[in-house]
């Protein structure tokens, strides 16, 4: 698969409509507000059909692969689009991946059409992200566990687990009103995704029937390709932004810009920006065209996003001077999502360690992860 003219229609559409509905103003809006989002923003998402960009037709969605997924996530990460479409379009994946044909027409139609926001509740109290490391246990049809750092966890109604039961892995679908399900609101760095605790006293839940260990896997490299497409996105942003203020901002009756304490390190950043973009597309290719070599990009894209974000938003807050380290900087936002994003399906640093064990050995990779 290759970038072809469509990718760009989407990238323009996407791109002109964030521009004109997410504002800065309407951004701080927004995020300060209780929920960190809106409804009738969700249900434009879903008239314009990205709520359902993965899910195959037959299940009311547009059935597209990973290269509009990296083309759709970078636009709304250029804009800190502050709604749920990135958790949504991951679950969805995961459902489709893991659920059987009557699971599949039970649940992905309503997510589709914009009627239910789900999400992945799979990070531990510990911390850790992989799934083969949940607490949570599966028993006659009841969930008892909890979860941490569930992105959109206050507005979803459909939550996606991954679960022991005995020793085997499952992935289980609970709804956030069940009874024995109970949400709380996390003190999150990154008010543009809120995050929440949800806590599970033997919930009722729903089994997906697939192979879950299998789906999982063969799921982790669209999470890491979605991760580090948004990534790339508000990287280019902050460039953006710092770019423009060092063109017009002035010292000693020059533009700042023109210093080269200024021009080298953005430099440095359009490479680290377009490195990344390049890695995110590779990915995406090599997961439609079903290339063996898909993991392997994938980390590499979401190792090199989880440095070139957090590098380029420092640039930006640096070069706006005293006024960057102010709220009244969009910088500041940025820096937020880049912090926040580095951990969220593992950092630079685990994803190097996981590449070198494939390198040297493909079955040492899943012990580097534990």
């Amino acid at each position: 698969m290759r970038y072809d003219e469509e990718h760009a229609q989407l990238q323009g559409e996407a791109r002109r409509w964030l521009t004109q509905r997410m504002t800065s103003a309407e951004l701080r809006r927004l995020t300060t507000g209780a929920r960190g989002d809106a409804p009738t923003l969700w249900r434009e998402l879903a008239a314009l059909g990205w709520t359902g960009l993965l899910i195959p037709e037959r299940q009311g969605g547009a059935g597209l692969g990973a290269l509009y997924l990296a083309v759709l996530a970078e636009e709304t990460g250029r804009r800190l689009l502050p709604a749920p479409l990135v958790p949504t379009l991951l679950a969805a994946k995961l459902i489709e991946r893991a659920g059987d044909a009557a699971q599949r027409e039970r649940w992905l139609p309503g997510v589709a059409r914009g009627d239910t926001v789900a999400t992945v509740a799979h990070v531990e109290p510990s911390g850790a992200w992989d799934a083969f490391a949940t607490s949570a246990v599966l028993e006659r049809g009841h969930l008892t566990g909890a979860k941490h750092h569930v992105w959109a966890a206050g507005t979803a109604g459909l939550l996606l687990v991954p679960a022991r039961e005995r020793a085997e892995l499952r992935l289980v679908l609970v709804r956030s009103d069940a009874a024995g399900v109970t949400i709380e609101p996390e003190l999150g760095l990154d008010p543009s995704r809120r995050t929440g605790r949800v806590l599970f006293a033997n919930a009722a839940c729903e089994k997906l029937a697939g192979d879950a260990e299998a789906a999982y896997r063969g799921w982790l490299p669209w999470a890491w390709l979605a991760l580090a497409a948004e990534m790339a996105g508000g990287a280019d942003a902050a460039l953006t932004l710092t770019a423009a203020y060092a063109a017009t901002r002035t010292q000693f009756d020059k533009p700042i810009g023109s210093f080269q304490a200024i021009k080298h390190p953005l430099v440095n950043v359009l490479i680290a920006v377009e490195q990344l973009r390049t890695l995110v597309y590779a990915a995406a290719s090599a997961l439609d065209a079903g290339d063996p070599e898909a993991d392997r990009l994938a980390r590499m894209a979401k190792a090199a996003a989880s440095e070139a974000y957090p590098f380029a938003c420092s640039r930006a807050v640096q070069f706006h001077g005293g006024y960057g380290f102010t709220e009244d900087c969009d910088a500041h936002l940025y820096l937020r999502r880049a912090l926040a994003s580095r951990p969220a399906f593992g950092d630079g640093r685990e994803h190097r360690a996981a590449i070198a064990a494939l390198l040297l050995s493909p079955d040492a990779a899943h012990e580097v992860e534990a």
